[in-house]
């Protein structure tokens, strides 16, 4: 009898299971009813989706709703929908999509929403991005609630563990709390706004508003990632590939969920092939486009093949995923890793040597401005996009040459800085490697100088890069100066708002006396109404003052005959330990 009771029981929860996941498809099953409601483009069926997803669970599973309900307002009441974001106030967009999500041929624009115009389905300008279901509607960052109701619901352990991930803290980016954070200092990326408005306003000369904070923080949230960033991979429906289609996860992410995965330039591409100018896929990612990409793309070798996570160590933690990388390099180049280490050079990165034409921002300046129709003393004025054609080498917290991209940055309109002049490092090299970074910057002043927003925090941003790996530079790009000067000419052009675009160039000079940004200039420059020159090109008033002392210089070079020798005949110097093999 009470076998009896038990399987009567597992029968009505299969029937219950299957009257659930039905309830959703009774209506998105039924080409017709769909297509007289006026969407027919969500049309689909349990078989199609099952194997796109590759999981059995139920539509009101990972979507939530009512499934038990007939009628659409109450099905979808509290459904977790996709998160399409409005252009003003980062608002995210609650009418019925009338269209499903469209798919290009851009890498980092490849997934966009349309909208009806004259009966066609057109790309919808008022978007500015677009997010999955397991972010906040409010701030557009993440939300665990949905995620553990859904995702977590069936994958408990790896979102426990996802949960206390750098990635799902928000582990680095939080801790700038202001541009004066004593232990990290002002960044390129601003501060975290989140919290700390009342630290923030304190130091800021004009007024910031509650409303200003808190659209810039929704800013920063676009990139925090969910579940759903990694593992969900839509693709347009592919009827020879019945695992292609709208619904498509993978297991283990692939390299273009690190770079957004074609929605614009989140995620890993903006620190990578804006900020650090030297990404790994760079062609549609970099600014300005078309960079080179690394030579690993081409070899089909992906993030997570260097980079540990939980793929190649399960002890890591899901969602973990360590930042160096350099140990596995010996995995496919062991002889070259095994004769650098006894090799002249070995005191060099490997991306010292190999990387070259780093781009993206080459000047930032936070000033004010309007962000998604608000008005914020910090706006980021960045398309200052060019080219430098080699890194700048500086010695790491532990006498290793690393390549860094040197740029000019301020924030306008403070009141007081804690910082010394000089080299400062964002975290401590005593840190573990899930915790530290290796990226430097350059404190140089608060300065007076400006007709309008005036007491500048002028800094030097310098982070280390890692990717866009290729062909070795030469040696006179190192060694060419007979002092160990290393001199980088770089060109841009801005086209960002505040003024029609316009061509610039300086120079960054490394030496024994310091490190300068010199010779900064531009064309006529016609800025538009209401915008100031100081709130986009403070370089116009402080010229030169982007400068900070030290030895930065290489070391010299006493025998030039030998070293022409050497230059000239790579046998010469594998042979001779001055390179590896």
């Amino acid at each position: 009898m009470i076998r009896a009771i038990l399987v009567g029981i597992m029968i009505a929860g299969a029937a219950i299971t299957v009257e659930a996941s039905d309830s959703c498809i009774e209506c998105h099953g039924n080409r017709q009813r769909m297509e007289s409601l006026g969407y027919g483009h969500f049309t689909m069926n349990s078989k199609e989706v099952g194997a796109q997803t590759r999981m059995p669970a139920t539509c009101s599973e990972c979507h939530l709703g009512n499934p038990v309900a007939k009628e659409k307002e109450g099905a979808h009441r509290g459904m977790a929908r996709l998160l399409v974001v409005g252009k003003k106030g980062f608002t995210v967009i609650t009418s019925a999509r009338r269209y499903p999500l469209e798919y290009g041929t851009n890498p980092m624009n490849r997934l966009y929403t349309v909208a009806g115009k004259d009966g066609m389905p057109v790309k919808d300008t008022s978007v500015t991005a677009i997010s999955w279901h397991d972010k906040r509607v409010d701030t557009l960052s993440q939300d665990f609630e949905v995620m553990g109701k859904t995702c977590g619901a069936c994958h408990r352990k790896e979102f426990e563990e996802f949960s206390r991930s750098t990635m799902a803290i928000n582990g680095k980016q939080s801790q700038y709390k202001g541009w004066i954070t004593p232990e990290r200092g002002p960044h390129n990326c601003g501060p975290w706004f989140e919290g700390n408005f009342g630290a923030l306003q304190a130091n800021t000369q004009l007024p910031l508003s509650p409303e200003g904070n808190r659209i810039n923080q929704k800013a920063c949230n676009t990139c925090h990632v969910g579940c759903l960033d990694c593992h969900f991979n839509p693709q347009k429906k592919n009827n020879a590939d019945p695992s292609r289609g709208p619904h498509t996860f993978v297991k283990t992410p692939p390299s273009e969920s690190c770079y957004g995965n074609g929605r614009a330039s989140i995620c890993h591409a903006g620190p990578e092939d804006r900020r650090r100018g030297a990404g790994y896929f760079g062609g549609s990612f970099s600014f300005p486009e078309g960079n080179e990409p690394d030579v690993h793309l081409k070899a089909r070798v992906g993030c997570l093949d260097c980079h540990e996570s939980t793929k190649s160590n399960p002890a890591i933690g899901h969602g973990m995923v360590k930042r160096q990388a350099q140990d596995s390099c010996g995995r496919c180049h062991p002889e070259a890793v095994k004769t650098h280490a006894t090799s002249r050079h070995r005191d060099l990165s490997c991306e010292a040597c190999h990387i070259q034409k780093v781009a993206g921002y080459q000047g930032t300046y936070w000033g004010p401005g309007k962000i998604a129709g608000t008005a914020t003393p910090y706006f980021k004025y960045k398309a200052y996009y060019g080219y430098m054609p080699e890194p700048v080498l500086i010695k790491d917290q532990k006498g290793r040459w690393i390549p860094v991209k040197p740029f000019p940055m301020a924030v306008m309109n403070q009141k007081g800085s804690p910082f010394t002049p000089g080299l400062h490092w964002r975290y401590p090299s005593d840190l573990p490697e899930l915790k530290r970074t290796d990226d430097a910057w350059g404190y140089v002043g608060l300065l007076d100088g400006l007709p309008e927003n005036n007491k500048a925090l002028l800094w030097i941003q310098m982070d280390k890069m890692s990717h866009k790996l290729g062909k070795s530079r030469s040696c006179d790009s190192c060694h060419g100066s007979p002092d160990g000067a290393q001199l980088q000419k770089v060109t841009w052009e801005y086209s960002d708002p505040g003024a029609m675009p316009f061509n610039g160039s300086h120079e960054v000079l490394a030496d024994r006396n310091g490190l300068f940004i010199k010779g900064m200039r531009s064309e006529k420059i016609e800025p538009e109404q209401g915008y100031s020159l100081s709130a986009f090109a403070p370089w116009v008033y402080l010229k030169d003052a982007w400068r900070i002392g030290g030895d930065f210089s290489l070391p010299v070079i006493k025998d030039r005959k030998r070293y022409e020798t050497f230059r000239d005949s790579p046998d010469t110097r594998e042979n001779a330990g001055i390179m590896h093999h």
